[in-house]
């Protein structure tokens, strides 16, 4: 294993890789930025929107997957990402295997192309591309990790450790797909995976994972696959991260983010995509499910566990071991398994105390 000078220190820092790349560079400044380009030029988003970005990159249509999904093609059609139904991408690639999901993807605008069973397949709007089979979700997790494997999410760069980073002799670092930026620390043994990218004076806390997975796990009759997760993680600005959290890369697309001046308590678990705005606290041991939206100035508790692609609103304020089902709007405050408001939980409370019913 290679050893490089950590720049200021004079200190040897253990990397797992022989050519250290040093240089500047930047991440976007909004939480919610999703941009396809941030990761693949390595460096920051485009200014183009998502919409102009992906149609000048990833053009694909259905007749081109035809074998890799084991798919039958019934009407091509165009597709420049892919995602689950509730995702809104420009031109999305979605499954549906039931009914019950029919009518979000008929309100889904975004969606372009649909894999689907033969027997949904004319229920499709007939201006979207229809590929059909007998397992939907399992040809679209194929497609998925085989884009995966083709670089059709990411396109690798050298890692970069800005010269004013600290990194510890213990911590490991991807050899590829990794920024660091100025000021920022990563503390004994953390691990820094591929696809993060970290701003400027960052706390990664000791044992940290960044770069992690959640569970993408499609069932089928004979086997259980891994959806890979191909998508990367931004760390912003100012971020602090205790001891021991972890924390996921995307699956698609979409990167999970964490924004400015947030803080993430030990033991902590955020899974992939998720959208946490600008000062938000998640408390020690919280676990935080897939493509959560979490917005600014939030609190959630210590051991609280937030269901996957909520929204939560901003200032909001989720309490110790709450588990919160449904969207929360700004400013509410909740508390309970399962949450509920929190007044009206207390005066529930306060009733078994007394005797009421």
């Amino acid at each position: 294993m290679d050893m490089a000078l950590n720049p200021g220190t004079e200190r040897p820092i253990r990397l797992a890789f022989a050519n250290l790349v040093v240089g500047q560079f930047r991440i976007p400044k909004h939480p919610g930025d999703r941009g396809l380009g941030t990761f693949n030029d390595g460096l920051t988003r485009s200014d183009k929107g998502d919409s102009e970005r992906d149609s000048l990159e990833f053009r694909m249509r259905l007749s081109e997957i035809e074998k890799v999904a084991g798919v039958l093609v019934d009407r091509d059609g165009e597709f420049h990402s892919i995602g689950f139904v509730n995702e809104r991408r420009t031109k999305l690639l979605v499954f549906l295997e039931s009914p019950r999901f029919l009518s979000a993807v008929r309100r889904n605008e975004s969606v372009s192309a649909v894999i689907t069973t033969p027997e949904l397949a004319n229920a499709i709007r007939p201006e979207l591309g229809v590929a059909s089979c007998r397992q939907p979700r399992v040809a679209f997790a194929k497609l998925h990790n085989e884009l995966a494997r083709c670089g059709f999410y990411w396109k690798n760069f050298p890692t970069a450790i800005d010269p004013a980073a600290q990194v510890h002799p213990t911590a490991w670092i991807a050899e590829r797909n990794v920024r660091i930026g100025a000021g920022s620390i990563v503390e004994p043994h953390a691990t820094v995976l591929e696809r993060c990218l970290i701003g400027e004076s960052v706390v990664v806390g000791a044992g940290v994972v960044l770069g992690g997975v959640g569970f993408q796990t499609v069932r089928c009759a004979a086997e259980k696959m891994e959806m890979k997760h191909a998508g990367g993680l931004l760390v912003h600005d100012r971020v602090r991260i205790l001891p021991g959290a972890v924390i996921a890369t995307g699956v698609f697309h979409q990167p999970t983010s964490i924004g400015e001046d947030t803080r993430i308590g030990a033991n902590a678990f955020v899974s992939h995509a998720v959208q946490a705005g600008s000062s938000v606290f998640i408390g020690h041991g919280a676990v935080i499910n897939g493509n959560v939206t979490i917005g600014d100035d939030t609190w959630i508790g210590p051991g609280a566990v937030i269901s996957q692609s909520l929204h939560i609103g901003e200032r909001g304020f989720v309490s110790l071991g709450a588990v919160v089902i449904r969207d929360l709007a700004a400013g509410a405050r909740v508390s309970g398994n399962f949450a509920l408001p929190h007044r009206r939980l207390m005066r529930m409370i306060a009733g078994f105390g007394s005797g009421r019913r």
